[in-house]
């Protein structure tokens, strides 16, 4: 299934990407050559009757293509000069470029409109709720981390993938919109779902045990207490568990049968797989429901989605975020996999994440990228000549070039960290 979702996933974020340049050169009468999904060898192809275009599938689905007369330096004599690209109106390439983002921005918008109409939905969801932190309060809204401005998840969740497994400070408004700052230190997770390089001889899931090598702990029993110190949530059992430290405790469980016992565990040090950091708090937000919350929800969403785009670009530029923590096609299958078994909604909302993001990467003003070649469009009406040909190609040629080494890079970097 997650090979599927993957070919589909990224199918239909390409095809509605592509068919947007498609739709606009055909309404403006460009001849179109080829349209196709994938890259790499052709492995189907058809032709309708009185078009002159091949639509194709190719066997890598990373990408696609519309391939337009007028596009390269050489013009194609086989073809009147009138449905060359570059024989259009300044306004006409504009569309045919910026066509295949709108489609895409269009695309995610409509899903997550209907995620929001046909489920319970959380808006403003940077809410502090089942905290074991000191003086982190439930309802406490969080407004900054180390001094970054956040105003919805997305930002918040971009903050927090910077902060990783360092101590920071949140700043957050309590109800009376007071404003303190929380010391934050990350707790590794592990396989167990307990602390990242321990072994406790169990393993659980929230506070019931789902695996257990130690005499007296059996599977569905519930984690009531360590040490004397009552546990209500899983963020207060990994708390207590780090504030232990390696030294052993007592853990009093609730059986099936609703009796109580003891257990005394010594715990060691082992190799784990990190799973990711607990910071001692989930967040949520205001519950709801129904056709106008689903509006707010798909317009609020698309643009904290942007705005996160917006801030990553700038700080790979600043360097708070290094080339390492970008993904590439098989970071992405890796994401498609870990969502694959959470959900059609889930899945759903993938789709709408990598069609925003797709849609504005190419809406950069960078060679290569439809950014791109609208930028030379705008140059032209500004100077009020067209740019030479040959210049803007080769331009776009050394920016095509650069973003297939980033792309190799990206992608190592994707398969160093299966390892």
């Amino acid at each position: 299934m997650t090979i599927l979702y993957f070919i589909l996933i990224l199918g239909i974020t390409v095809f509605i990407h592509e068919l947007g340049h498609f739709m606009f050169a055909k309404k403006f009468g460009v001849y179109v050559y080829e349209f196709s999904i994938g890259m790499g060898p052709k492995i189907f192809k058809f032709k309708r009757k009185n078009d002159e275009t091949d639509y194709c599938i190719r066997l890598f689905p990373i990408g696609g293509f519309v391939q337009m007369a007028g596009e390269e330096v050489e013009i194609d004599k086989n073809i009147p000069k009138d449905k060359n690209l570059q024989s259009k109106p300044a306004y006409q390439r504009f569309i045919i470029m910026i066509a295949g983002v709108m489609m895409n921005f269009l695309l995610a918008l409509t899903l997550l409109f209907f995620i929001g109409l046909f489920n319970t939905i959380s808006l403003n969801n940077v809410y502090v709720e089942n905290s074991s932190v000191t003086n982190l309060n439930d309802n406490d809204k969080i407004v900054a981390i180390n001094g970054n401005f956040v105003n919805n998840y997305d930002k918040l969740a971009l903050e927090m993938t910077i902060v990783s497994d360092k101590e920071f400070t949140m700043t957050v408004k309590d109800k009376n919109g007071i404003k303190k700052d929380i010391n934050v230190n990350p707790i590794g997770v592990g396989k167990s779902n307990l602390l990242f390089g321990k072994d406790y001889g169990f393993s659980v899931d929230d506070l019931t045990i789902i695996d257990s090598d130690v005499k007296g702990i059996s599977k569905g029993d519930t984690i009531t207490s360590i040490d004397g110190t009552k546990i209500n949530t899983y963020n207060g059992l990994l708390s207590q568990l780090n504030s232990i430290g390696d030294n052993q405790f007592v853990i009093t469980l609730k059986s099936n049968s609703d009796d109580f016992k003891e257990i005394t565990i010594n715990p060691k040090e082992k190799d784990d797989e990190l799973l990711g950091y607990s910071y001692g708090f989930y967040i949520t937000g205001k519950k709801s429901k129904g056709f106008i919350s689903a509006i707010k929800y798909a317009i609020s969403k698309f643009f904290s989605s942007i705005e996160q785009m917006v801030f990553t670009v700038l700080y790979l530029i600043t360097g708070k975020i290094s080339l390492s923590m970008l993904s590439g096609p098989v970071g992405i299958f890796n994401v498609v996999s870990m969502y694959s078994h959470s959900g059609f909604t889930n899945i759903v909302s993938l789709l709408c994440l990598i069609c925003i993001n797709v849609g504005f990467i190419n809406l950069l003003p960078l060679p290569a990228f439809d950014g791109g070649h609208v930028l030379f469009i705008i140059i032209e009406k500004i100077k009020g000549s067209r740019v030479d040909p040959k210049l803007e190609n080769t331009i776009h040629n050394i920016g095509f070039i650069l973003l297939m080494i980033l792309m190799v890079i990206v992608t190592y970097n994707d398969i160093i960290k299966l390892f």
